[in-house]
């Protein structure tokens, strides 16, 4: 069943692969079992040979189908791990390449020449150094700076130098400072002019009077008193007071108005509805047509027009009336006004092309058949090509009595094999085959509780089962 499915990349196991092919086995193996135990149901079902052949084969095959899937996706994780690990190891080998580069480069460390000193922030000692300018008398000690000074003219004759000891102390306090302290706004004196020196070419007088006589005493400019504990703040004019008490009312939250959804024509709904039921058995040739009253009818060739068990149908179609019916599934519509037509091998689209479609059983709704359970039973005993186990259950089921589940998946078992063996003769199946496909789909619904799928299969067995109308008439 599984021979020859395990993968070369695990022939050889390795601390790396030790997990996937630990893992692979187990399902493997559970697999394996799966398959036996319906493989032991099958040959308990007291099939004919040819069934029980073709159930076995089936079995198998969805085993095998199973397993190969198993160890594809077990090849997919063992090649992304190996692709992992190639660009982990690509990754470090260049984190090591570029950064030894980098190491041997950083490691080259430039001769920094000697910062020249930084002329915007002097330093306080270079601050209070004040040369002395030989070309200007000094200040008498007495003087500070306080005070508004006013500086005789130069003579032209050289002064004579004299020590830096005669700077008063006051003026090494003041230059201590590191900044020039500004002149005092509260007091102004008028400093008389020292004489100068007796020079023979110019007068002192004449030479001090154009400077000094008659000077004006200098006052700052007047400047509004602030007072220093408080800061100077710019008052701007100031705003209007703003009348208390009214308020806006707030705006009304709007919900956002839905995007419009584009509508589905009617033509797109029964593409819709003839993907929903193709996905589900796309082996059978399939139509779906509106009627002149409304009604959305959707029908197959299979078996006159029945649809099989096992397929859900959507929402808002009908299905046709037992009865004995030929040709192709389009001739099935009849006056239909507008038609979607499925054959094996055309293109649906993927089920994302189409909007969600909701399932219901209602489309299997038929006029009730009289006394439904004992009539299951009575067509369920001894009949040829059934399994005894249908008509136990059939009456177990009618009775209330409850169904045991491993007896309910051994009918499922049995009515699956009948279904297979039914598509596998399409379109020309064995009426009998067809018949007991019929009772088996009846009683499993019946034994699920769904009593409406039941009714639907029962109606059909019986209109299948009646003998064909003859085609002699009386006159002839």
């Amino acid at each position: 069943m599984i021979g020859g499915l395990w993968p070369a990349e695990l022939s050889t196991v390795t601390d790396e692969t030790a997990t996937f092919a630990e893992y692979l086995e187990k399902d493997l193996q559970r697999i394996t079992i799966n398959a036996n135990k319906q493989l032991g149901m099958v040959k308990r079902a007291g099939l004919t040979d040819a069934g029980r052949r073709a159930a076995e084969a089936r079995v198998i095959d969805e085993a095998r189908a199973r397993a190969v899937r198993r160890v594809e996706s077990t090849v997919r994780q063992l090649e992304l791990m190996k692709a992992q690990a190639r660009a982990r190891r690509h990754t470090a080998q260049a984190a090591r390449r570029f950064s030894t580069a980098d190491l041997e480069k950083t490691q080259v460390i430039p001769a920094v020449p000697a910062a020249e000193p930084d002329a915007v922030e002097p330093a306080i000692d270079e601050t209070q150094v004040i040369p002395v300018v030989p070309a200007v008398e000094p200040v008498a000690s007495d003087r500070t700076l306080d005070q508004t000074q006013v500086m005789p003219v130069v003579p032209v004759e050289p002064v004579a130098d004299e020590p830096e000891s005669e700077i008063t102390a006051d003026d090494n306090r003041h230059s201590s400072g590191g900044r020039h302290r500004a002149p005092s706004e509260e007091l102004t004196v008028d400093v008389a002019v020292p004489t100068p020196r007796e020079v023979p070419e110019v007068p002192v007088a004449a030479a001090a009077e154009p400077d000094t006589a008659q000077l004006p005493t200098l006052l700052p400019p007047e400047q509004p008193t602030v007072r220093a504990a408080e800061p100077v703040v710019d008052v701007g004019p100031e705003p209007e007071s703003e009348p208390e008490g009214v308020s806006e009312p707030e705006p009304e939250l709007v919900e956002a108005p839905e995007a419009p959804v584009d509508a589905e024509s009617d033509s797109e709904r029964l593409h819709r509805l003839l993907a929903f039921v193709v996905r589900q058995e796309p082996g059978l040739n399939w139509a779906i047509g509106d009627l002149p009253d409304g009604t959305t009818l959707l029908v197959t060739d299979l078996a006159h027009g029945w649809i099989p068990s096992g397929i859900t149908l959507p929402v808002g179609v009908r299905l046709l009336a037992p009865g004995r019916r030929t040709g192709k599934a389009s001739a099935l519509l009849g006056e239909a006004t507008r038609t979607a037509i499925y054959t094996p091998g055309d293109r649906i689209g993927r089920a994302t092309d189409f909007a969600a479609t909701e399932s219901s059983v209602r489309a299997r709704e038929l006029p009730a058949v009289e006394d439904l359970g004992w009539e299951l039973g009575r067509v369920t005993h001894w009949r040829e090509g059934l399994p005894r186990l249908v008509h136990t259950l059939a009456k177990a089921a009618t009775a209330g009595t409850g169904v045991v589940e491993e007896e309910a998946d051994l009918l499922r078992v049995h009515l699956d094999t009948a279904r297979y063996q039914l598509f596998s003769q399409y379109p020309d199946i064995v009426p009998a085959l067809l018949l007991n496909c019929l009772l088996l789909a009846a009683t499993e619904s019946s034994v699920a509780g769904d009593m409406t799928s039941a009714n639907y299969h029962l109606a059909w067995f019986q209109k299948l089962d009646e003998p064909p109308a003859s085609q002699w008439t009386a006159d002839a």
